[in-house]
């Protein structure tokens, strides 16, 4: 109710048009369109929500979710993403544990989107969310490199485990984006290290090159 007034008083703008009210608003939402699906990458399974294509309405979101401190935007994402999770295991005894960025990023954006999406999955689903990995190097943006060998020498020894990880325990990763997956596969392999029983993935959107 407070979100509504809230709203009424102080109308946002539409993340892809413009135009006031929602986030995102009635005539855009209907294009966000919402694929789950379940990629392998190497042993790692990772579920997607949607598709990310250069004529995907995500494009124009993404950058002010990440960027731009919309995280209301979560309330489009968090739903697809829980259904896309359901087709490789029954979440609620997960652990979500989100990809961290590195610590001057992170204080320059003022979040970690991977951070809000796991808090408000973890709130559906019932589950707990372990901020157990920090990125010990700022490696820069992997969009920046097209191959796939770069991208894993780039993360190299980039991710550490600093909080204890449950014995046995089923770890799902959350990330905004997965690409060539170099990212999840350094933060499964850290968490595997650390006693892990089993480790998966959760991301909104596959964006294979």
């Amino acid at each position: 109710m407070f979100y509504k007034i809230f709203n009424i008083i102080f109308p946002g703008v539409c993340a892809k048009c413009g135009y006031l009210g929602d986030a995102l608003c009635e005539e855009c939402l209907p294009n966000l369109k919402f694929e789950p699906h379940v990629r392998d990458l190497e042993e790692l399974h990772v579920c997607s929500a949607m598709f990310y294509t250069d004529e995907s309405i995500l494009g124009p979101l993404i950058h002010p979710f990440k960027y731009n401190h919309q995280e209301d935007l979560f309330r489009f994402f968090v739903p697809q993403m829980v259904a896309s999770l359901k087709l490789l295991l029954e979440p609620s005894q997960v652990i979500l544990v989100p990809v961290p960025l590195y610590k001057k990023r992170q204080d320059e954006r003022g979040y970690n989107q991977a951070e809000v999406l796991a808090k408000w999955i973890a709130k559906e689903i019932g589950c707990s969310v372990l901020k157990a990995l920090v990125r010990v190097r700022d490696t820069g943006s992997q969009a920046t490199l097209s191959h796939k060998i770069d991208r894993q020498k780039n993360l190299a020894g980039a991710f550490l485990t600093v909080l204890p990880v449950p014995p046995g325990s089923q770890i799902v990763i959350i990330d905004d984006i997965v690409t060539t997956g170099s990212t999840l596969i350094a933060c499964a392999d850290a968490l595997k290290k650390a006693g892990a029983g089993s480790v998966c993935a959760l991301t909104l959107a596959d964006r294979p090159l």
